[in-house]
């Protein structure tokens, strides 16, 4: 198994999904993004100093695969699946989620920047 530095670069952060969201649940917010025409928000509490290339998933103590980061926002949305509005600062993604051999990492809030030096 390679280890997580192996997989990001320097402009790569890393998020940790809720373990009370089911993956199956997940997997059709996933779906809609997926042709690059609408994106995912993950709520920060505050943003990264410059925006990432890609944005790492953690789930359930792995990090899983990777989306593209198509943007950084202060602001306020609805969302279309629970119907629910968010304010505040968030990390986007879009484009297909890309999986990858299960990396053991202990889940935390917020991001965390990785740096390959």
């Amino acid at each position: 198994m390679k280890p997580i530095k192996d997989y990001l670069n320097k402009k790569s952060i890393i998020i940790t999904l809720p373990s009370n969201i089911k993956w199956e649940d997940y997997e059709k917010e996933l779906e809609k993004v997926k042709d690059e025409k609408e994106c995912l928000n993950f709520k920060v509490p505050f943003l990264p100093k410059v925006q990432p290339d890609k944005v790492y998933l953690c789930y359930k103590g792995n990090v899983i695969g990777w989306m593209k980061c198509c943007g950084l926002k202060n602001g306020e949305f609805d969302c279309t699946t629970t119907g629910e509005h968010w304010q505040g600062k968030f990390i986007q993604r879009t484009g297909e989620f890309h999986k990858i051999t299960p990396i053991p990492y202990k889940g935390f809030q917020g991001f965390r920047y990785y740096y390959d030096e």
